[in-house]
């Protein structure tokens, strides 16, 4: 795919593993973008692939290429 949204349930356990299971599969093109949706509990920003954090609201995406 070119382009993912991932919008898991906020409770959901595995929640902080999702990211880098889309990433290191076959799922995104190498060029493709991971928008994935948290709460506010959860900070992507040192991850290797994070490009940019938004927040409205309560709402948060972290950004990855």
């Amino acid at each position: 795919f070119d382009f993912i949204f991932a919008d898991p349930p906020y409770a959901l356990r595995e929640l902080p593993q999702i990211p880098d299971l889309i990433l290191e599969s076959t799922l995104l093109r190498p060029d493709g973008l991971l928008v994935f949706e948290h709460g506010k509990d959860h900070d992507f920003s040192q991850h290797p692939r994070f490009v940019e954090h938004r927040q409205y609201g309560s709402v948060n995406f972290s950004i990855f290429r």
